[in-house]
């Protein structure tokens, strides 16, 4: 009789991981609501690729509370992809969404209370790339005065073609409001 035993690996993907403190839900309402402070920026258009609008692009902004921080600490811990940081949805709700308002990627946030805060954006752009194929080779062959073959060489044809794709890229970054009424201008 043969017998055989096999162990599967059950986890294929990184492993979901949360923070261990508890979300306070008073301390980010505090934070997004009833203050008058504003925080205006512009999303950074990439150097190589002027031409992209950024007109409607998303920019997120979270509070950042204790339960943040530790979220943003585990996010910076995964280096090689083994575990994903992730928030609870109560958490996760505690956001404000806006979209740029001009081709240049302008955003605002309005009636915020001084504090730490997260933006984020995914900046998806065109992008081109020449290259070169080779569809073939040509075969040169010297001969001396008798006729013989004394030397050959090969060489390759190469056929030039463009390269269109799309990149996406998370652009992040902290803001401090320090304090009511304060105007922070930030780029992403």
């Amino acid at each position: 009789m043969f017998c055989c035993k096999a162990f599967v690996n059950a986890q294929e993907g990184p492993i979901p991981v949360f923070p261990a403190s508890s979300f306070n839900k008073d301390q980010a309402d505090n934070m997004l609501n009833n203050g008058t402070a504003i925080l205006q920026g512009v999303v950074a258009k990439k150097k190589k690729n002027p031409d992209n609008t950024y007109l409607g692009i998303v920019v997120t902004l979270f509070p950042c509370t204790s339960y943040f921080d530790e979220w943003y600490e585990l996010n910076k811990k995964n280096k090689k992809g083994k575990t994903l940081a992730m928030m609870s949805p109560e958490a996760y709700s505690y956001r404000i969404v806006t979209k740029a308002s001009d081709k240049d990627g302008t955003f605002g946030f309005r009636n915020l209370r001084p504090g730490r805060y997260y933006l984020q954006t995914m900046v998806r752009q065109g992008k081109m790339q020449e290259m070169w194929n080779q569809i073939g080779t040509s075969m040169s062959v010297g001969y001396n005065i008798y006729g013989q073959a004394v030397t050959s060489y090969s060489r390759p044809i190469y056929e030039d073609f463009k390269l269109f794709y799309e990149t996406q890229d998370l652009v992040k970054t902290l803001v401090e409001i320090t304090s009511e009424g304060q105007t922070v201008n930030v780029k992403l």
